[in-house]
């Protein structure tokens, strides 16, 4: 895979899927492994990818793309990014914030930020908060470097565990949905497995993305070596 700006964008996709107050994070749980299917359906067409990966709580996650060609993808809570091509030897860095740990699932759900999924850390705020049919609904007012794009998110918890999300533009258009579900639990904690999110590119075409964890072991159980693996130190350096 030539890693131009198309495989850029790629790989800021898959690990927004992988695609928000309190504190402290879930202390029974040090790593987490699992594997990985996100399934995107757009116009008629449906692209399926699979990964390995494995996430510490200390903020280093590590993926393994075995197909179409095996590829390693490494980033941290410093939104630090490397992409090791193991057949060329070469590494693509980049470093963004969006790149983080801390803007995944396993963040937001082992470190107890699920009761705003990373949206006051973004610079949202609370505007509203509702009861009805047995589940809570907040509503958060975009922070002024978003309020071109995002007018306010809405948030439904049932329970403790949040099973859905709203974006909606300053025309009041819903721009995308995420629905949480299949929940498991990790050592104490309640994990989706599964999460659905729907990107309205304009009102008559959508992205839909399911991505599905399983195989989930923490701690002990955890077989995998992914966390362990280093990029050799002779690898190929690009931009």
């Amino acid at each position: 895979m030539k890693m131009n700006v198309a495989g850029i964008s790629f790989f800021r996709s898959l690990f927004l899927a992988v695609v928000f107050v309190g504190v402290g994070y879930a202390q029974d749980v040090r790593k987490v492994s699992a594997s990985m299917i996100m399934r995107t359906s757009h116009k008629g067409k449906t692209t399926n990818t699979r990964a390995e990966l494995c996430y510490a709580t200390s903020g280093r996650m590590v993926t393994l793309f075995p197909k179409p060609a095996e590829l390693y993808l490494f980033n941290n809570a410093n939104g630090e990014l490397r992409v090791y091509d193991p057949t060329k030897n070469t590494v693509l860095q980049q470093q963004n914030a969006t790149y983080s740990t801390e803007t995944t699932q396993f963040f937001f759900f082992l470190h107890n930020r699920k009761a705003d999924l990373g949206l006051s850390s973004m610079g949202f705020s609370l505007g509203s908060t509702k009861f009805e049919n047995g589940v809570m609904i907040t509503t958060w007012k975009s922070p002024t470097p978003l309020a071109k794009n995002i007018k306010r998110v809405e948030l439904v918890h049932k329970g403790q565990n949040p099973i859905f999300m709203k974006y909606v533009d300053p025309s009041d258009r819903t721009i995308k949905k995420v629905f949480y579900y299949d929940y498991t639990k990790l050592g104490t904690v309640d994990f989706p497995q599964t999460i659905t999110q729907i990107d309205y590119v304009t009102a008559k075409d959508s992205i839909v993305t399911k991505t599905a964890y399983g195989a989930l072991k923490i701690n002990e159980q955890v077989q995998s070596n992914l966390l362990e693996f280093t990029i050799p130190s002779n690898a190929k350096v690009i931009k």
